[in-house]
């Protein structure tokens, strides 16, 4: 059995002497040392948290920017399509103008060789008649109706020619 004597006491105040030294000096210091390590710890999960917050901010940022940029694209391609569609009918316009004039100017340039090709065949035509009426008019007693007829003939053709 279990016997109760004086080396028993004495060890039971050593553990007491001792739980309470190792307490004072070793426990609260590793209990300090334990608090610091978890402080650490939170303090390594709120910065993971801030830069994790952090990172979502600049991806929503990213992305309006990228967002902005193609809205930005968009818009210029369709201010370059309307402008080349307006250069395109401006340059049509200018190709029917330019045609128009043109086509305008070979009518003229057509009229008035024309006009002058109906003038030469007027002229040769009268000069022909003159001939004739020269060589029939060669007697003396028609030379009166000769000179009627080219008064006539000379008036008829300068009107036209007016």
């Amino acid at each position: 059995m279990l016997e109760l004597d004086i080396n028993l006491v004495f060890i039971i105040i050593d553990l007491l002497i001792l739980y309470f030294i190792l307490k004072k000096f070793l426990f609260g210091r590793v209990r300090n040392i334990m608090a610091e390590r978890k402080k650490q710890i939170d303090d390594s999960y709120a910065e993971v948290d801030a830069k994790k917050k952090e990172a979502e901010d600049l991806k929503a940022q990213y992305e309006q920017e990228v967002a902005s940029i193609q809205q930005t694209k968009e818009d210029s391609l369709q201010k370059a399509r309307k402008d080349a569609t307006a250069e395109y009918d401006r340059i049509v316009a200018d190709a029917r103008t330019r045609s128009d004039a043109i086509l305008e100017e070979t009518r003229r340039k057509s009229e008035a060789q024309s006009a002058q090709a109906r003038q030469r065949a007027e002229d040769e035509i009268s000069s022909m008649v003159k001939k004739a009426a020269a060589k029939i008019a060669e007697s003396e007693s028609d030379r009166s109706l000769y000179n009627a007829f080219l008064d006539q003939t000379e008036k008829e053709s300068s009107a036209e020619q007016k």
